[in-house]
């Protein structure tokens, strides 16, 4: 018996180890591993042979299977939390997370995966933590975090020997220092990775890194090189992969002038994203073979698959929330069916059932689901990542519907503290879109870019929504956009550089209320679009209060004959409560608007921004 859970345990330890093989080998090997665990009654073995199953599966997009193995396997592994398969199902539930976009719950996951990993002293999994957390950072367009996350990860899979390893952090490190545009540091990085990949014969992860080489180098248009390698990753991969290598290649004979080269990669681009049957990449394809027409000339070609994008785009990220939203409320069901121990209802039901069970027994769950909202929170950033910020700001933020079109965002940078807060065209879904653009655009204008000007910070956040949203001017398209104030603080000099697009700023000293006049003119189109935002200087004295907002407080309805609050009663509220301490400000502030707003609707998002200085 000793002897049989032995093997059972080691069979388990070999297929984790070859999960990224071949993963659909691997899930089959797990399954009988399973069958010989249940029918040893070998707990252990049985929760280690489905995490298997799950994460091989997962390596196949099979969600669906990966989840129900994994939530069979979790409650075993939470009560042996010494156990590494503790750890490896904390990242592969994160995985799952990441997948379907949740970030906020993929980042608490993986974290408590580092902190386990560490406990326990787990060094393997110590760097697959890492490795993890460095991914989510990327993704939330903290590179500095990512880096320090991916390096961490890359010196302990160093010392440990594991070379597979070391070279999947090399990949990551290659990724994000592209994204910060450092393309020497990024080659670097990539050309580490291939050599050990190929050392090692890794051939299923060969052509990732050559993909990442390839759009390093079309990046710096370097072509020759950049066709090269984008040749080369066209074999040996996932589908996937080699679509991307296809179409990039694509993108570098057109820009070379080669035009039946360009047409020949598009084409097969387009048709291997068919296949996958990914909208994303669809569209994609339709994007890159329009750019081409255009450039050769070709207008109605051009216009047909500039068409044949905007229907797959429109198409794609209308499934893709859906379909996020979907998978999100699926996952939760599981996590709220675990702690009711009614897990056995989800063996050989589909997943969509188990939900409609569950549902009907838990319809509470439908009501804490928020994944558009926990996205955008996720981006949105915290006062506490800037000493001092907490206790001398406030920050009043009531969406009008789940999800908000008003932002706000900070960093600092160049030892100026940098503060915006935003109004986006709409609300709830729509706006909370634009306002992901906006946080997104300014962390690469301001963090990789380094543009401190406030002033030139709009300029260049005008181009980018104006380049994201297509606009060029004409009569029948949407004027998208967003009303922004933004404020550059020097706390050296003791000055506040101001810019504004239609949101003024207000300034309180020594008991009077200054306003700025922001420019009349919005981020996105505009019939003087080639206007630049003009940089106000403004000195500062030791106690000023600045304060940034939308228009949802001064267009709110309410009150005895149902008004607008508007803007003279907003200077009011602030000149009364100015000298009490921020966050009693932010509480004042929001008791007036629920008690002007009454039984009224809310007329739309509210958001406040207040800085001491």
């Amino acid at each position: 018996m000793a002897a049989d859970i032995n093997l059972i345990d080691a069979n388990n330890e070999s297929l984790w180890h070859s999960r990224f093989g071949d993963s659909a080998q691997v899930a089959d090997d797990a399954l009988k591993s399973l069958k010989k665990a249940e029918k040893a009654q070998y707990q252990k073995g049985i929760a280690c042979s489905k995490l298997n199953i799950a994460a091989a599966s997962f390596l196949q997009s099979k969600n669906d299977i990966a989840l129900k193995y994994l939530t069979e396997a979790f409650p075993w592994f939470e009560n042996n939390k010494q156990e590494k398969g503790y750890v490896r199902a904390l990242l592969l539930k994160g995985n799952i997370f990441e997948s379907f976009g949740d970030y906020e719950k993929t980042l608490n996951l993986w974290h408590e995966a580092y902190k386990a990993s560490v406990e326990i002293s787990d060094t393997e999994s110590e760097g697959e933590s890492c490795n993890q957390l460095g991914l989510i950072y990327s993704r939330l367009c903290n590179f500095p975090k990512s880096l320090e996350y991916f390096n961490k990860g890359l010196k302990i899979r160093e010392e440990i020997g594991d070379e597979n390893a070391a070279a999947s952090s090399l990949n990551r490190i290659g990724m994000v220092l592209r994204q910060m545009k450092k393309y020497d540091e990024s080659l670097e990085y990539y050309f580490r990775s291939l050599e050990i990949r190929r050392k090692n014969n890794q051939g299923p992860a060969i052509p990732w890194t050559l993909l990442g080489i390839a759009s390093t180098y079309e990046d710096m248009q370097k072509f020759p090189e950049s066709l090269g390698y984008y040749e080369q990753g066209m074999s040996g991969g996932d589908k996937r992969c080699n679509m991307q290598c296809l179409l990039g290649a694509g993108r570098v004979y057109s820009q070379t002038g080669d035009a039946a080269q360009a047409e020949k990669r598009l084409e097969q681009s387009l048709l291997m994203a068919q296949e996958l049957n990914s909208m994303a990449l669809i569209s994609e394809a339709h994007a890159a073979l329009a750019a081409h027409y255009e450039l050769f000339k070709k207008p109605d070609k051009a216009l047909l698959s500039f068409k044949q994008y905007l229907k797959a785009k429109e198409v794609f990220q209308s499934n893709e929330v859906q379909s996020k939203i979907s998978n999100i409320e699926v996952a939760h069901a599981i996590e709220k069916s675990e702690q009711e121990k009614e897990i056995f209802r989800l063996r050989h039901v589909e997943l969509k059932s188990a939900y409609d069970i569950i549902e009907e027994k838990n319809k509470d769950i439908t009501a804490s689901i928020n994944y558009a909202s926990r996205i955008q929170r996720a981006m949105l950033p915290k006062p506490d990542e800037i000493s001092s910020l907490p206790e001398n700001s406030f920050i009043l933020y009531l969406p009008r519907d789940i999800v908000s079109g008003d932002f706000y965002w900070f960093s600092e940078a160049k030892e100026k503290l940098i503060i915006v807060a935003g109004d986006c065209t709409g609300h709830g879904v729509p706006g909370s879109l634009m306002s992901m653009l906006g946080i997104s655009f300014l962390e690469e204008i301001v963090n990789n870019k380094e543009i401190t000007v406030s002033g030139q910070i709009l300029n260049e956040l005008r181009k980018e929504v104006q380049h994201a949203l297509h606009q060029k001017g004409e009569r029948e398209e949407a004027k998208d956009g967003m009303d922004i104030a933004l404020c550059v603080i020097d706390n050296n000099q003791k000055t506040i550089q101001y810019s504004g697009a239609y949101n003024n700023l207000y300034l309180i000293r020594n008991g009077e209320l200054l306003e700025y006049q922001a420019d009349r003119m919005p981020i996105g189109i505009f019939d003087f679009s080639d206007k630049g935002f003009t940089s106000l200087d403004i000195p500062y004295l030791s106690g000023d209060i600045i304060y940034m907002f939308s228009d949802g407080f001064a267009d709110q309805f309410g009150g005895p004959n149902r008004k607008k609050f508007k803007y003279p009663h907003l200077k009011e509220v602030l000149l009364k409560n100015h000298q009490l301490l921020m966050l009693a400000q932010r509480d004042e502030l929001e008791k007036e608007f629920k008690s002007w707003k009454g039984d009224n609707s809310q007329t739309d998002d509210v958001l406040v921004v207040g800085l001491k200085l």
